[in-house]
């Protein structure tokens, strides 16, 4: 199939929920849908890259079927936290196995990936050099990975400022731009009205103490990374245990990602955005890749008409 206008695929942020990305490229690939140029953040950078080296996708997708909690610690190689828990080498070593290209310019197609720069909070846009610092900054999740140096910048995870990066595929030169995100969209809730309670004071001062418990806030996160909120009895908040510092750290990006990427679908223009149903699976869940990857290949196929009328109309 050879497309009227040049198609640019920006692949978005989400740790595992990215692994979608995978589906997409394989239902892309089946209608043989040409890409252009693409564009991707952290992990939908790794992906790009790999797509762009000439990884075939069914050898992306069993890489992603291997993944499980024991081989996930084995890419840690822990330090002690100055800047990050892990220094990353390990990280780089299993890239450079998947890559076959280390510079940008080996590439099949023009890729560009994303970065934020940790003193400045600008968005960083790296398309040429050394390919594996470029998605080692593009990864470098905050508190996890240490910042990565460029020149005199420190770089981090680019989902922190441009979780989908739509409008640098436009940059690149292409015509026609479909994005993938795989954050979850916002669930806005009615805000909750404090009002004085008119049959006594008791009440009011228990429902400020319940909205403000741990467990409360635990849900307000929740929410706003787009999970259902469950309810809770005394007994299990008093059980609930302490966030560990993955989590910490991982649903602290989530919200912001969240955040940010509402605005930046609102405010950058793109033809078209694929959102894969990926409700209930958190951002470390790598080990089930199966669905996750089930979850891309759908939302892809349920795009496809969209996706060849606008590729092929003047």
């Amino acid at each position: 199939m050879h497309n009227k206008h040049r198609l640019g695929l920006a692949l978005g942020s989400g740790a595992a929920r990215g692994l979608a990305h995978i589906g997409v490229l394989k239902v892309l690939e089946e209608a043989n849908i040409p890409i252009d140029i693409i564009t991707g953040t952290s992990i939908g950078a790794l992906i790009g890259a790999m797509y762009a080296s000439g990884v075939p996708v069914v050898q992306m997708e069993q890489v992603a079927l291997e993944i499980d909690w024991r081989s996930m610690a084995k890419l840690l190689d822990p330090v002690i936290p100055i800047s990050g828990l892990t220094d990353g080498k390990k990280l780089v070593a299993f890239m450079a196995e998947l890559l076959p290209a280390r510079e940008f310019k080996d590439l099949r197609q023009p890729l560009a990936v994303t970065a934020t720069d940790i003193n400045t909070g600008e968005a960083i846009i790296i398309k040429q050099g050394d390919l594996l610092e470029a998605l080692r900054a593009s990864l470098a999740f905050p508190g996890i990975f240490p910042p990565v140096r460029f020149g005199q910048r420190f770089l981090v995870d680019g989902g922190l400022c441009k979780p989908l990066p739509t409008d640098v595929a436009r940059h690149l030169g292409a015509e026609k731009v479909v994005g993938v995100c795989t954050i979850p969209a916002v669930i806005k809730k009615p805000p909750e009205t404090f009002l004085p309670s008119i049959h006594g004071h008791s009440k009011t001062i228990k429902r400020w103490r319940d909205f403000f418990s741990a467990s409360r806030i635990e849900q307000a996160f929740r929410s706003v990374l787009g999970h259902e909120i469950e309810e809770t009895n005394d007994d299990a908040q008093e059980h609930q245990k302490t966030p560990n510092i993955f989590r910490v750290c991982a649903q602290s990006v989530a919200i912001m990602e969240n955040v940010i990427n509402e605005l930046h679908l609102n405010q950058n223009p793109h033809d078209l955005i694929l959102r894969p149903e990926l409700d209930g699976i958190t951002l470390l869940e790598f080990h089930r890749a199966e669905e996750i990857i089930a979850a891309g290949e759908a939302s892809a196929r349920a795009a496809l008409p969209k996706l060849k009328y606008l590729l092929n109309t003047a």
